[in-house]
């Protein structure tokens, strides 16, 4: 391993891989405990560079680098430069890796697993408490990933008794618009 002098401080080649190790991994760090303050600065930068350089991206690719420089100066025989582009060529493969299989399915991901009330449109509940001509009422819709209760007018202007089935036709202001399920 070759050193170099800077100033009467030797540093070699794997003292910065150590830094930049240590370096990603304290920013980690400190995403951990201040996450949405460095998500404010650091989206001003990111945002203008696109989706494929995030901070995720940027700070994992730099750690597997890192990591794979320190290991590889350790525990080879091969020359610096070969280590630095065996390293980058690894740390580019964990950024693909991190970005397919991390960054695009976060981002599609759904925020919340409960359904939006909009959603209801079109799905068939009970009566629960019976719904007046111009008034509001009760129904109950069950559903594969859960039941709920939503208060329900009648699209039709029409009484619908406790017990009856109905389907949605409209959501206004979060209240449910139904009509009678007439049987065929």
């Amino acid at each position: 391993m070759s050193r170099h002098s800077t100033g009467g401080v030797p540093i070699g080649v794997i003292d910065i891989y150590w830094w930049l190790l240590w370096g990603s991994l304290g920013f980690a760090v400190l995403s951990l405990f201040l996450g949405n303050i460095l998500d404010g600065l650091l989206d001003s930068v990111f945002d203008s560079l696109g989706e494929f350089f995030n901070p995720l991206l940027v700070f994992g690719t730099l750690s597997v680098v890192a990591g794979a420089g320190v290991l590889l100066t350790k525990y080879s025989s091969l020359l610096p430069v070969l280590v630095l582009l065996i390293s980058l060529l690894i740390g580019f493969g964990a950024y693909l890796l991190i970005y397919y299989f991390l960054v695009i399915p976060m981002s599609n991901a759904e925020s919340s697993a409960s359904i939006s009330v909009q959603d209801l449109v079109g799905e068939v509940g009970e009566v629960i408490t019976s719904i007046p001509e111009k008034g509001m009422g009760e129904i109950f819709i069950a559903r594969s990933n859960g039941s709920r209760s939503e208060t329900a007018v009648s699209f039709d202007n029409k009484v619908i008794k406790q017990g009856q089935q109905v389907v949605v036709v409209e959501v206004k202001d979060q209240i449910l618009y139904v009509s009678e399920l007439d049987e065929i």
